[in-house]
């Protein structure tokens, strides 16, 4: 005979304090559950085996930036297994939301980027945080056509492979002109929106985005990490601090009036 019997526990567990993984401290800190329903499920299959069962759904916040996390602990006796003569699998599984890990990635709050690039940027985060690795290059090479386009960037002078010597037409004067992602690359350090500097990082992400599409190399982790670390910083400095500083020279107006 199979008989099923439940108890459900609201706040059972409010108020205690846990350690898990905050991705906007980036380190294991202290966090305390602020609501929480406990579900205990016994399920008798006959009168010589059964199956337990504990759902722990809590609402956590971290004590260190105050940020918010849905957290799920279950436990099932059906998951308990030997691993050595000595030793059991406990059986207890934990999930966050949002998820994360001491590998993961938090998306920086740009308060300014056009919908379109944070669209980009959001995704290509989480494949990288999914282990996506060949979608997060191309997603990376996208945000780059994104400020091109973003900007009014439709070419740019083209470079050898040194990055110095300029490609020039056969009057030995002019500039080659290309519409390819590397020229508008060209094209933003041109109108002096990005540093020479930059603007050949920027190339390197071109390059990764092509290698990774089109003959499907699987770019590593940490080149990944540095790729977004620096396009991130782009991102910045593109839409967040001109307007920080346009705040700034209005408080500065302002102030000088009232003195």
């Amino acid at each position: 005979m199979r008989e099923i019997t439940e108890k459900v526990e609201e706040n059972k567990t409010k108020g205690h304090k846990i350690k898990i993984y905050c991705s906007q401290c980036n380190s294991i800190t202290n966090h305390i559950v602020m609501q929480s329903i406990d579900v205990e499920e016994e399920e008798v299959i006959d009168t010589h085996y059964g199956i337990d069962s504990k759902d722990h759904y809590q609402i956590v916040k971290c004590q260190g930036c105050d940020s918010i996390t849905f957290r799920h602990q279950n436990w099932c006796s059906e998951n308990m297994f030997q691993i050595s003569q000595d030793e059991w699998e406990d059986g207890n599984t934990e999930y966050l939301y949002p998820e994360r890990s001491i590998h993961t990635r938090a998306l920086k709050p740009f308060k300014n980027l056009p919908r379109r690039i944070s669209k980009i940027y959001s995704e290509t985060t989480n494949c990288f945080n999914k282990d996506f690795r060949i979608l997060c290059a191309a997603g990376l090479r996208a945000i780059i056509e994104g400020i091109c386009s973003e900007q009014g960037i439709k070419d740019g002078p083209i470079f050898l492979e040194d990055g110095v010597t300029q490609k020039l037409k056969r009057d030995g004067i002019t500039p080659v002109r290309s519409e390819s992602l590397q020229g508008k690359i060209a094209g933003l350090h041109e109108k002096g929106i990005l540093t020479k500097s930059s603007a050949n990082m920027l190339h390197e992400y071109r390059f990764l985005g092509n290698d990774a599409i089109h003959d499907l190399q699987l770019p590593t982790k940490d080149v990944l990490g540095l790729a977004i670390d620096i396009v991130e910083h782009m991102l910045e400095s593109l839409y967040v601090i001109p307007d920080k500083a346009e705040d700034l020279r209005i408080k500065r107006v302002k102030q000088s009036k009232k003195s």
